[in-house]
């Protein structure tokens, strides 16, 4: 029993070195060059060889560097996967009675997980949905964040996990009134994400502009706000997204008429009231028709 575990360890090492060895070939990148500002070169030719396993954040920096998610490296584990999935949704729709549980079932999946990497990762995961019970079900934001601060930093953020859970802090410093803390954070992971040249979760680019966005409209930094907010709206575009298209059309309408671009502002406002239309919206198409009314009553003054 024993040598068939050691043999099939052997084999998952060795299959993870042959994939590194291809993504590298295929990139068009030596092993010296692949190691340049990671690491040793000894250490991606053990890689490849199946003779060593790098620390968690070489291999993430590896995966950066070859351009392809940390998921390319390993195979796919469909009940994690299925429960990460679920635990997404479950925050986006503000169900957190039924979030507890399914972290429950989460933690119960994680202690039969074998590979040390799924366990950091998934763990990693699972403590990141803590903290945010924590903030939005219990109002307890200090302790949340002391959860995130030790889950990630804006030294070592490097994957999309990373840029998630700093995503989460900043939104929490949001929340208190701390705009500088959450403007930092955003000013750091936002040009980070928008350097990712393989990403899979495609809202991540959005939800981070937008807030980064808005924390800027916080701080009366409305041109460079607008810069965001159009540079979101252009991303949203090219990827033919939905998601939150209304909201940054908003957003665009409200940093326009702050500028004195009115009649951009009011192209903004018709758009967001369409969207929210279409979506059924009606909170959000309340503010916006209300933005518009206001707009059309200052250009009027003017005229």
């Amino acid at each position: 029993m024993l040598c068939k575990i050691v043999t099939n360890e052997v084999n998952k090492l060795e299959d993870l070195g042959r994939k590194v060895s291809f993504f590298r070939k295929e990139k068009g990148l030596s092993i010296s060059k692949l190691a340049e500002n990671l690491c040793d070169e000894s250490t991606i030719y053990r890689l490849e060889r199946g003779k060593q396993l790098p620390r968690l954040e070489i291999l993430n920096d590896i995966c950066l560097k070859l351009e392809i998610p940390f998921k390319a490296l390993f195979p796919l584990n469909e009940e994690v996967e299925n429960l990460k999935k679920l635990c997404r949704e479950l925050t986006y729709i503000e169900d957190y009675l039924a979030l507890e549980l399914a972290i429950e079932k989460c933690e119960e999946v994680l202690v039969e997980l074998h590979s040390p990497y799924f366990k950091r990762e998934f763990g990693k995961y699972i403590l990141w949905h803590r903290a945010i019970l924590l903030h939005k079900k219990e109002n307890k934001n200090l302790e949340a964040l002391e959860i995130l601060n030790n889950l990630v930093t804006l030294k070592n953020c490097g994957s999309e996990l990373d840029f998630s859970i700093m995503n989460s802090t900043a939104l929490i410093y949001l929340s208190m009134k701390d705009i500088d803390s959450a403007h930092k954070i955003y000013k750091v992971i936002y040009p980070k994400i928008k350097r990712q040249k393989t990403v899979e979760d495609l809202t991540l680019n959005p939800r981070v502009g937008y807030n980064y966005a808005y924390s800027m409209y916080q701080l009366n930094e409305y041109e460079d706000a607008l810069k965001i907010a159009l540079d979101v709206l252009f991303y949203l575009e090219t990827h033919h997204l939905m998601y939150t298209l209304g909201e940054v059309y908003h957003m665009i309408g409200i940093l326009s008429k702050k500028n004195g671009y009115l009649k951009e502002a009011e192209e903004g406002f018709k758009n967001a009231i369409l969207l929210f239309s279409f979506t059924k919206d009606k909170i959000n198409f309340a503010r916006a028709e209300k933005d518009l009314t206001s707009l059309h009553k200052s250009m009027s003054l003017l005229s």
